[in-house]
């Protein structure tokens, strides 16, 4: 079994903060296809901690209507 790296955990951090904003908006994985995200699978794999790009990072938080900035702040404070 592969021992969890750095970038490992900083992923499964980042999916469970996107998760959490999600939850906190009210919405559902695939309500989030109602406010502009394309496909609730995808979200799904996110939130689970698999690779995502900056640029869809930056889509995320367009959709979530919050800042990237705002974003990293709250995975520090994790």
């Amino acid at each position: 079994m592969r021992k969890d790296t750095s970038d490992d955990k900083f992923l499964k951090k980042l999916g469970l903060t996107l998760k959490e904003i999600r939850q906190n908006k009210g919405w559902t994985l695939e309500q989030t296809e109602e406010h502009g995200w394309p496909s609730w699978r995808h979200l799904q794999k996110i939130e689970s901690g698999k690779n995502i790009t900056l640029i869809t990072l930056k889509k995320l938080s367009l959709v979530y209507k919050i800042k990237l900035a705002d974003l990293f702040e709250k995975i520090d404070t994790k």
